[in-house]
């Protein structure tokens, strides 16, 4: 009785931890939603802080899972191999770079860096453990399809002014709540491709009896009793319930209005990903497809892109096109496409730029999220590229140059894995599940393609993360089948010894065990989550204070300091603003005022560059902050002069340097004339 009470109590608390680890992952997927306008860059902290809370719980659940469960526990997969690697080279990147504190924390603006990595790779290590079957993954897709499917219906109704929200982008193109139009691209591509790959497997399930294809031998044979079961019971009404029909008109619905608001956004890097994924489903399934109609359909796939590409080629230096082109915005921009395009322009100049940097450092880069300081090294103002890239806006070369070869080669790694468990999944599934596996793929090549023409944000690698996940899953099931096959053919398995794992799954037999594993996973959790979460959310929320109406300068300069003392590790945006922010008010500051400020800021600009050094944009603020207070005391030109001869140093051809080199030449000569 007491054996039995365990056993009962043993499963219990193992579906209660693997329902909780799947829950804690569909939280993730709900990321695209917040917004925090309390914050700094609303559209992006709160997403970010939000992943990574959810990500730090579901993670925690899920190694007491592991631990309590040995079935639960991952089994071999290079793709997580490589992704951790990956994660390895970009540690060593960040300690061999120009900043070890931004490659781990990036800016309020990005909210990116090692941290954050290191998060998405823990997501995929747990989703792609928990959610192991096709039918797991239909759902988890489902579910991410839905959100993708709400925020394109709020960016609509922006777009088309049936409602408003300051929690939405109010830009010309649809931002809805990602806060830019080229998020809202990637996010929509990926999951039309997903919507299409879950159709595909719904037809598995109306024209075939047998759902368990993905499935061990042994487990395939549970199934199939359960199935005799169940069909000699009298079967009900709501148990003949087909429930297909309704899912097919949530996923057609939700490719139809991805579209739109795909087109609407007038973003091309994702148009061009979607013909690219559209051509590479459509070549993959000409090879290796099994179902006549859909590989015929492949061939009208590949013509029509092919045409349509060849029409836009010829037919755009004539005339032919352009009453077309010129009622749509979006063709207006594809139109555009070419050498004189300014986008394109400032993207080849920020790749050359950076390329050039690369020479430099070329084993482990300049360090994650440190591009600006490669760029501004190497950018030359006279190719009348107005903008400034602090990010490459070509994954590739954002791999390259910030994390060297090393870096690149790491991340290629996980490509090349996942093309390896791609093919043989292709050329081992059957049907409509191979369709659904292949769609799936074609939604992540278009993802990579589109990734030549930006960069990532938390919606992006949330989707990039998911298609990662499902390929864990999937290589997983081929390495369980291959056991369950050696199994069955009386193959003798190589022995192991009792790891620390299994060690520990004995702990948590006794109650005490179990309790302190908890205790302990709770604690380093709430740790995490206070430290490493809610001080900087807090922090970005003190500094948006500033601009409350009616606050004395007494209160600002609070207000930044507690910024600034909250999470010091971000603190160098808080500092940008500090210096602009009284420069910019300077004419309007007491002589009080404006010491109590020079004070703070010569405090918190030492710090800042103490810790980056070669943060030409921080001397460059210093620098006009003291050219600006020069007007109140001449002797201060001085110490602009010397945060000028940095800036020149690190920066020197970029248009905010020859700005400050410009105007600490005049200064000077109005001084001099005197």
């Amino acid at each position: 009785m007491t054996l039995r009470n365990d056993a009962t109590t043993r499963e219990l608390v193992t579906w209660g931890l693997l329902n909780a680890s799947r829950l804690g992952i569909l939280l993730v997927l709900l990321m695209p939603l917040v917004v925090t306008s309390s914050t700094l860059f609303p559209f992006i902290v709160g997403k970010a802080i939000y992943a990574r809370i959810m990500i730090e719980v579901t993670f925690g659940a899920w190694v007491v899972l592991v631990l309590v469960a040995p079935e639960h526990r991952p089994k071999r997969s290079w793709i997580l191999i490589a992704f951790g690697v990956w994660l390895v080279a970009s540690i060593i990147a960040g300690y061999a770079g120009v900043s070890l504190q931004r490659s781990l924390w990036s800016t309020y603006e990005r909210m990116q860096g090692i941290v954050d990595l290191a998060h998405w790779a823990g997501f995929v290590l747990v989703a792609g453990s928990v959610f192991r079957s096709v039918n797991d993954w239909k759902w988890l897709l489902s579910i991410n399809l839905g959100v993708s499917l709400f925020t394109s219906i709020l960016g609509l109704g922006q777009n088309f002014d049936i409602f408003e929200s300051n929690l939405i982008g109010t830009a010309a193109r649809i931002e809805s709540t990602l806060g830019n139009a080229t998020y809202v691209g990637a996010y929509t591509m990926v999951n039309i491709f997903v919507a299409l790959a879950l159709i595909a497997l719904s037809w598995r399930q109306s024209s075939s009896p047998t759902p368990a294809q993905d499935a061990t031998p042994a487990a395939t044979s549970r199934a199939a009793r359960r199935r005799r079961r169940r069909a000699s019971r009298p079967q009900s009404q709501t148990a003949q319930f087909d429930w297909i029909p309704f899912a097919r008109a949530f996923w057609i619905t939700a490719i139809v209005i991805e579209l739109w608001t795909l087109w609407l956004t007038e973003t091309r890097g994702a148009l061009i990903g979607l013909g690219a994924g559209a051509v590479g489903f459509a070549a993959v399934y000409s090879i290796w497809g099994k179902i006549e109609q859909i590989k015929k359909a492949s061939y009208v796939i590949m013509g029509l892109v092919i045409a349509v590409l060849l029409l836009f080629i010829l037919a755009r230096a004539t005339s032919i096109l352009d009453p077309v082109i010129e009622r749509s915005t979006t063709l207006s921009r594809v139109a555009t496409i070419g050498p004189n395009d300014e986008s394109l322009k400032g993207r080849v100049t920020s790749i050359t730029a950076g390329l050039k940097g690369y020479v430099e450092k070329p084993i482990f880069g300049w360090g994650p999220e440190n591009y600006l300081i490669a760029w501004g090294k190497h950018f030359d103002a006279e190719s009348g590229v107005r903008e400034r890239f602090d990010q490459a806006h070509n994954k590739l070369v954002e791999e390259l140059i910030t994390k060297g070869a090393v870096g690149l080669i790491t991340y290629l790694s996980i490509w090349a894995a996942i093309i390896w468990v791609f093919v043989r999944a292709v050329t081992r599934r059957e049907e409509y599940e191979q369709a659904f596996v292949i769609l799936v793929g074609a939604a992540l090549g278009a993802f990579f393609v589109q990734n030549m023409f930006l960069f990532d944000s938390p919606v992006t690698v949330l989707q990039f993360a998911v298609l990662v996940s499902f390929f864990v899953a999937e290589e997983m099931r081929q390495h369980q089948t291959q056991l369950d096959q050696a199994a069955e053919h009386d193959r003798p398995q190589k022995s192991e010894s009792p790891g620390f794992a299994d060690k520990v799954t004995g702990l948590l037999a006794s109650p005490a065990g179990g309790a302190t594993i908890a205790v302990i996973v709770i604690v380093v959790i709430g740790v995490s989550i206070f430290y490493l979460n809610m001080k900087p959310f807090n922090a970005a929320t003190a500094i948006v204070q500033i601009n409350t109406p009616n606050t004395t300068w007494e209160q600002r300069f609070g207000f930044f300091e507690e910024s600034i003392d909250e999470f010091p590790a971000l603190a160098n945006y808080p500092r940008l603003l500090l210096v602009s922010h009284v420069a910019n008010n300077f004419g309007s500051l007491s002589p009080e005022e404006f010491s109590a400020g020079l004070a703070l800021i010569e405090k918190e600009g030492a710090q800042g560059l103490a810790e980056e050094p070669e943060n030409w944009r921080l001397h460059v603020a210093l620098a006009h902050f003291y050219q600006v207070a020069a007007q109140a005391d001449v002797s201060l030109l001085d110490k602009s002069k010397v945060h000028v001869e940095e800036a020149d140093k690190l920066a020197p051809r970029t248009i905010e340097v020859n700005a400050i080199r410009d105007e600490q030449e005049r200064l000077e000569g109005i001084v001099a004339g005197q």
